[in-house]
């Protein structure tokens, strides 16, 4: 295969770059699930020769790296391969890299550096940060699209895309060079942007006659009556106000939930945490205002009085679903984005106590959730060398064709999705009976996404549906029950989905002499951010004569440079 001398001066880069945070946002609550499912068990060092074993010959033949799911548990045999080689006429044969996401830059990295013998196409979701992409783009890893993205008659499927979901997802597919070395799935969800739902303890509301609260200073009053006044009936004073875990993935994180009734803060989800002022045109740092700082205050007060668990800086996933679901319910108010923390939520007694919250306003009414735009996943990408690009860019293209796209996602036609109108006149979902659309478009009828299977890649590829059509999709297993305390959707629209400024800061694309240049602030201030919220709350640094300090720090950590680069690439991207 082809090498490029430009590689070499900037794979250091590229690989320190991996390394960085991602900046992406949450595209629902899909995440890793450890390994790769029957992959290919191999030293790092060996990828060379496990590429050039997959690689054989033939015309029709694509190489593809991928990265696995544990939900998957085949791909030769899959059904979803299968599906495209028979709708293409080609042979796919997969080099599985890991499922982790830290694991997969490692392996891209090591790939990159190999530089011959690559794989034609590499499939991740959403694993390369905007500045990787840009650093294998700029030195010859991967080839530039845009030839092939503006030319409908080579990918006739991806120009079909309507005009405004396209713009959306070229804006996050072209780098800070102008060029595109990704396509994206983009499948926006309104239940996805906001998981930082929160729900509150209505059973104990009710019994000990009060109302659900409205702002900061209600919640603090609910929350020291819960913990005072046993409300678990237990005798036994174990009951948590408010819980959460500060490095959850999907909306677990209790103080992002409660520092938005303060200050707009995304919860680092996206460009490391910075936004725009309420001017929407000037990139901020909201770690530094003084609603941050309000913010931190009720926070340390609630800390202090018992009503926020010190566990919410300790707990990991497993700890944080074990209290969740102890024998007796001890949890008063919690935040989260799925209800697969409660195991067969629907019967589940410690759930079915609780109810969705209204975000509370804070003093001066702030009343804002995390919150971040849907922004498209980058899942495909030809590697420079590939040996046949015509047929590279022939299977990325089948990927948007609207059947393709719906397989992907949902599986066998006829056994695990139904988009028969018979059927679908019958069901109703969150979003129809609200009267937000006309009626149900698509309906599951297995549970294949959620059992290990070789259906699909399970989401890991790119795929275009449109926000109507997900959000018209229903549970064809299940009687859609506007009573039933799991259908969430249309109460955590009307609570949650307006809750941000008008204005929100899109996902940023980097410069490489930006990207050098602020590389060590992306990646150790959030980390700074998380760990000094926690002692501020803790009390293990004082808020108001450690402030200066903590601004100080920031400064001396290029707080003002990342800024600056942010705001370069902001004002780049509305030009």
């Amino acid at each position: 295969m082809r090498k490029n001398g430009k590689r070499a001066a900037a794979l250091g880069m590229a690989a320190v770059m991996a390394a960085v945070m991602a900046a992406a946002a949450l595209s629902g609550c899909q995440k890793g699930n450890g390994g790769p499912a029957g992959g290919t068990d191999r030293a790092e060092g060996d990828t060379t020769a496990a590429v050039t074993e997959a690689q054989g010959s033939g015309d029709n033949k694509l190489v593809v790296a991928i990265q696995t799911n544990s939900y998957v548990t085949d791909y030769d045999n899959n059904y979803f391969t299968k599906y495209l080689e028979d709708k293409l006429g080609i042979e796919i044969e997969f080099y599985q890299l890991p499922a982790a996401t830290d694991e997969v830059r490692t392996k891209v990295s090591l790939m990159a550096t190999s530089n011959d013998n690559l794989p034609d196409v590499l499939i991740v979701d959403n694993a390369l940060t905007p500045e990787t992409i840009l650093e294998y783009g700029s030195s010859g890893v991967f080839l530039p699209l845009n030839e092939y993205t503006e030319d409908a008659s080579r990918m006739p499927n991806y120009n079909a895309i309507p005009e405004e979901d396209k713009k959306v997802m070229e804006a996050a597919q072209t780098m800070a060079d102008g060029n595109m070395y990704s396509l994206s799935k983009y499948e926006p969800e309104t239940w996805n942007v906001t998981p930082n739902r929160m729900f509150i303890n209505k059973a104990w509301i009710d019994k000990l006659g009060l109302t659900m609260p409205t702002t900061t200073d209600e919640l603090k009053t609910v929350l020291k009556a819960f913990h005072d006044q046993d409300p678990n009936g237990n005798g036994v004073q174990d009951e948590i106000g408010a819980y959460g875990y500060q490095a959850g993935g999907y909306g677990q994180n209790i103080t992002a939930a409660l520092m938005n009734s303060f200050e707009f803060w995304n919860g680092g989800n996206l460009n490391g945490g910075l936004a725009l002022d309420k001017d929407g045109k000037t990139v901020i740092a909201p770690f530094t205002t003084e609603g941050w700082k309000a913010g931190l205050t009720y926070m340390n007060d609630l800390y202090k009085e018992g009503l926020l668990s010190p566990a919410i800086f300790t707990d990991d996933d497993t700890q944080f679903k074990a209290t969740l679901n102890e024998e007796t319910n001890v949890v008063g108010l919690v935040s989260f984005g799925s209800l697969s923390n409660y195991p067969d939520a629907a019967n589940n007694s410690n759930y079915l106590e609780m109810e969705i919250l209204n975000p509370v306003k804070g003093p001066d009414g702030t009343n804002y959730t995390p919150y971040t735009e849907y922004s498209p996943n980058q899942e495909f990408f030809i590697f420079n060398g590939c040996k046949n690009v015509d047929l590279a860019v022939k299977l990325a293209d089948a990927f948007y064709d609207h059947e393709a796209s719906t397989v992907a996602r949902f599986g066998e036609k006829g056994v695990d999705y139904t988009e028969d109108p018979a059927e679908l006149e019958k069901m109703n979902n969150a979003y129809v009976a609200a009267g937000l659309y006309d009626k149900v478009t698509l309906a599951y009828i297995s549970n294949y996404w959620l059992e290990p299977a070789a259906k699909t890649w399970h989401g890991v590829s790119p795929r275009y549906a449109s926000l109507a059509e997900m959000n018209t999709v229903a549970n064809g297993m299940v009687t859609y029950n506007p009573e039933d305390k799991t259908q969430l959707n249309a109460k955590s629209y009307e609570y949650y989905f307006d809750k941000h400024p008008e204005k929100v800061l899109p996902l940023l694309h980097y410069t490489e002499d930006e990207a050098g240049q602020i590389q060590e602030a992306l990646s150790n201030i959030p980390t700074y951010v998380n760990q000094t919220m926690a002692e501020f709350i803790t009390g293990a640094r004082d808020i108001e004569s450690g402030w200066d300090a903590y601004m100080s720090e920031l400064k001396g950590m290029g707080l003002d440079e990342w800024q600056k680069s942010a705001q370069a690439a902001y004002d780049r991207s509305v030009e």
